[in-house]
């Protein structure tokens, strides 16, 4: 169990965060939006929205977006960049208004949340006929990938809370307040020199708190990037899956927790 508390985990993380983790497919953001009947102008609250990775690809779709994250480094990286409104807030308690959006976004953040709590706010804040999208970069298969997930679970004590996320998602699927859920897929993927590589691989949490031997995990990096890359690059690739569903009235005990 994470001993650190999830709305702290990425405190001092933010810039790295910013730079070097992945957007989400554009063409993927648009099919939610149109299978969640979401119109320009309605508004949309991202939640968990950390340096506002997906706030700003939906504030550039002529939405009406506000962010929410309870972490103050990572708001203060997202009003950097510009763009949206963003408060501080959580997903029990977001600070909205009743019925006051049409969608509630989460990005790569959903197995953080207590999913009960987090549902019965989202039921609250959405109007009437609203929806929620839960969006994750999933890790896609490859020579390489599988590799480099080998080394995480080599140096990182940590690295258990990022192989449930396909656990989290399949859990929230079958959610009993999870209505009608509809599941989109896209194909992601970003290119790294080894720089490159070496930051995306420390803007995530369990690596930087789960690591101890920082010099034998870069060591091993870049013998991996060195076996893996072709003119000085390599792929990451990712699925990105999004999950669209509509919140019930309906309620027992379940929970999605990393």
């Amino acid at each position: 169990m994470d001993p650190v508390d999830p709305r702290e985990r990425f405190a001092g993380a933010a810039s790295g965060y910013a730079r070097f983790r992945p957007s989400y497919p554009g063409a993927l953001v648009d099919r939610i939006l149109v299978d969640a009947r979401v119109l320009p102008g309605d508004r949309v609250a991202d939640v968990g929205c950390g340096t506002g990775i997906l706030t700003r690809l939906l504030s550039e779709r002529a939405l009406d977006v506000v962010g929410i994250d309870p972490n103050e480094d990572m708001l203060a990286e997202a009003r950097a960049a510009g763009g949206p409104v963003y408060r501080r807030g959580e997903a029990a308690s977001t600070g909205l208004e009743d019925a006051s959006v049409a969608l509630v976004t989460v990005a790569q953040a959903f197995h953080w949340f207590d999913a009960d709590t987090a549902l019965a706010e989202f039921r609250r804040v959405l109007r009437p006929g609203g929806h929620v999208a839960a969006i994750w970069n999933l890790r896609a298969e490859s020579p390489f990938m599988a590799e480099y997930q080998a080394l995480l679970r080599r140096f990182s004590a940590e690295y258990s809370v990022v192989e449930s996320w396909e656990e989290a998602l399949a859990r929230l699927r079958e959610h009993p307040r999870a209505a009608d859920p509809r599941a989109f897929e896209a194909p992601n993927a970003q290119v790294f020199d080894f720089e490159g590589l070496r930051g995306r691989a420390w803007s995530s949490s369990y690596v930087r708190r789960g690591v101890k031997d920082g010099a034998g995990f870069d060591a091993a990096l870049r013998e991996l990037f060195d076996a893996h890359a072709r003119e000085g690059v390599l792929e990451f690739p990712y699925r990105t899956v999004g999950l669209v569903f509509r919140v019930s009235s309906a309620s027992r005990p379940s929970a999605i927790r990393s």
